[in-house]
């Protein structure tokens, strides 16, 4: 009987301990989690405290039974011993030591927050968002402030800074690039949502290094170059950092990123051992090339693949194009593919083109503006890139996404087709009409 051991029990974790079962029924299957709670969303986390979700114990899902799995929660993986094939594990509750042998091991071990390294960012009232605890810690710090700065414009820090305004706090949002979501926006989009979020009533400052926070024990101000911004309470969402120390330890090899090296199976350097979501190597589907993909979604497709392939299987990852979508102040807005910063660092010679629709006919009520840009390669049209904003950016991403991957080209998304009633869309489809936008550039 085949032994796999999964450790992680997030997404990642929780898709591959179902692959490996599904695939192979005899396998027997044990999971370990640090957490003394099963899988929950992180992504929720600033809809909790926006109160979009009411109870942040909402974001938690109980441990899904599945026979001829075994979950061990509260318990730490301390160890590996490749070649006894041997986990060395905790009991955090009750401090018992063992050693569990397996025949294939998955690494799901995530990520963890970055935090900053300057003056006064350990005070009590500075906080990142991560996990449940730092939500929890948020959420009974808010009564006690008005003023609130997020440092870090990427999509978890403008859903914050929406949640914050949203609650009637003053709020700074603090981005070191040019503009907002970098790497998901590209800047004429990115403006787009820029301007939703000022209208807001939300302070965004792009291009500025946060240098200190100020305060004695509890955050007064953050210090920027040139300017002071007034803070009861500082969230940070800079980041995450792929969580390796267990894999370093064991000797296997790192990537250029700093994430455990795979191969398209997911295998690691150890032929034993294979590593799924935040914590292993993901490659763009479109350049080949190492990138960040730390999203659920990803993590849900990779734990799939490591699953059936510690179970006996043969599953290839083929990549990623890290479809995104995010929400903030009543404005959706998502993206797929490359932006044409990543296509022009790729070497790409690409050309983009964005224009503006609208979500229903111009006579049906509450017809909003929809921004769609496309971005394909100049030698033979294949789209390559997309952003969505406004009413149906996900669904429109997701369409693009499968465009790319079946590797189509801008004149046979112009010929698409697709449904029409006014108060659901309008009569020409945004993404045709900025593929034939496109096509006449081309």
């Amino acid at each position: 009987m085949r032994k796999v051991v999964i450790i992680g029990f997030q997404s990642a974790g929780l898709s591959a301990a179902a692959a490996a079962k599904l695939y192979n029924r005899e396998a027997e299957i044990t999971v370990i989690e640090r957490r003394t709670y099963a899988t929950y969303h992180p992504c929720g986390l600033p809809y909790v405290i926006g109160g979009d979700v009411p109870d942040i114990r909402n974001l938690v899902e109980a441990a899904p039974t599945m026979p001829g799995v075994e979950v061990m929660l509260g318990t730490e993986a301390r160890d590996i011993d490749t070649k006894a094939k041997t986990l060395e594990i905790i009991d955090r509750r009750t401090l018992r030591e063992e050693k569990i042998p397996y025949d294939k091991l998955i690494l799901a071990t995530g990520s963890l927050a970055h935090r900053l390294s300057i003056p006064g960012a350990d005070q009590r009232t500075v906080f990142t968002l991560r996990t449940m605890d730092d939500g929890k810690e948020i959420l009974a710090a808010l009564p006690r402030a008005e003023r609130a700065v997020v440092i870090g414009a990427g999509p978890m820090g403008v859903e914050v800074a929406g949640a914050l305004i949203g609650r009637g706090m003053e709020v700074a949002l603090v981005e070191m690039q040019p503009s907002i979501l970098p790497g998901m926006l590209d800047p004429d989009m990115s403006d787009v949502v820029l301007d939703r979020l000022t209208r807001s009533g939300i302070k965004v400052v792009c291009s500025n290094l946060v240098r200190e926070i100020h305060g004695a024990g509890k955050s007064k101000s953050v210090v920027l170059e040139g300017e002071e911004l007034p803070a009861d309470i500082v969230i940070v969402t800079i980041g995450v950092k792929p969580d390796v120390e267990l894999a370093a330890r064991a000797g296997l090899k790192l990537s250029s990123m700093g994430t455990i090296a795979v191969d398209e199976c997911l295998r690691t350097s150890d032929p034993d051992i294979f590593a799924a979501g935040d914590c292993a190597e993901a490659r763009s589907l479109i350049t080949g090339r190492p990138v960040q993909s730390q999203l659920a979604t990803t993590a849900i497709r990779m734990g799939r693949v490591a699953g059936i392939n510690a179970a006996g299987g043969n599953e290839v990852f083929e990549g990623v194009l890290n479809t995104i979508v995010s929400s903030a102040c009543g404005l959706e807005f998502a993206s797929t593919g490359l932006t044409s910063k990543a296509a022009k660092e790729a070497g790409i010679d690409a050309i983009a083109t964005r224009v503006k629709a609208s979500s229903r006919p111009f006579f049906y009520p509450g017809a909003e503006p929809i921004f769609a840009k496309l971005i394909a390669q100049r030698k033979d049209g294949r789209v390559i890139g997309g952003q969505i904003i406004g009413d149906g950016a996900a669904g429109r991403a997701n369409l693009l996404a499968l465009a790319i991957k079946q590797r189509l080209k801008v004149d046979e998304l112009s010929r698409i087709e697709y449904c029409y009633a006014p108060p659901v869309s309008d009569c020409i489809e945004p993404l045709t009409v900025a593929a034939d936008a496109l096509l006449r550039r081309l």
